[in-house]
């Protein structure tokens, strides 16, 4: 009896230490990824509409049982050109969330994926540069005199979205500058990084068409 008491309170202490450890570990950590989170976010801004002079506060609206957040995009007159669509889908193993930059008609000027957990060397390939770009490349750029071009830092797979119409976002597995031509070996992940992008411009076109935005 004595010995059962005697590792119940062993495994009571080492479980109360555990807890505490992970409490602390939680708040020592939680500041910094919201701050990179945030981070990434402006980042991605950027990158989803390089013409913006600035952006509008988050907004959300739900339509068809669905949540949009969106953001509107502001010229240096304050004039709205465009808006910055949020939405998440479910990847192969892990949620993706995805920033569309959009012209007032719905066709998308860049996109940037904010997150993503998807398989090492086949999902994961959504946030891979240009083949391209090595790392030696890479090395030399710092010491090159001439700018690095914007485009060298947007993954080929996103790249890809660019100008396309909600129309243009099919995907496919054989090259194709029409459509969304798949990851090698990660069509999951290919279509649900395009069904972040689609559904939620459609969405969107929808809800400002029948005036509730």
């Amino acid at each position: 009896m004595k010995t059962i008491l005697h590792y119940g309170l062993v495994l009571l202490i080492i479980a109360g230490v555990a807890g505490v450890g992970l409490s602390l570990v939680d708040r020592i950590t939680k500041e910094p990824i919201k701050a990179a989170q945030n981070k990434r976010l402006e980042e991605g801004q950027k990158l989803a509409f390089p013409g913006a002079s600035s952006f509008g506060e988050l907004k959300t609206f739900e339509t068809e049982g669905k949540a949009v957040s969106y953001y509107e995009v502001f010229d240096e007159s304050q004039k709205v050109i465009g808006y910055e669509l949020l939405y998440q889908v479910g990847g192969y193993q892990s949620q993706i969330k995805v920033l569309t930059g959009i012209e007032p008609d719905g066709k998308v000027v860049a996109i940037r994926v904010l997150e993503q957990a998807e398989t090492p060397g086949l999902g994961a390939e959504v946030d891979a540069l240009p083949s391209n770009q090595s790392l030696l490349c890479a090395f030399v750029s710092l010491f090159s005199p001439e700018p690095e071009k914007e485009e060298s830092n947007i993954p080929w797979f996103q790249a890809q979205f660019s100008g396309k119409t909600p129309e243009d976002l099919v995907v496919v597995k054989a090259k194709d500058p029409k459509h969304i031509t798949a990851l090698s070996g990660a069509t999951i992940t290919s279509t649900a990084v395009t069904k972040a992008v689609k559904e939620p411009i459609e969405l969107f076109l929808k809800a400002k068409a029948e005036g509730k935005l």
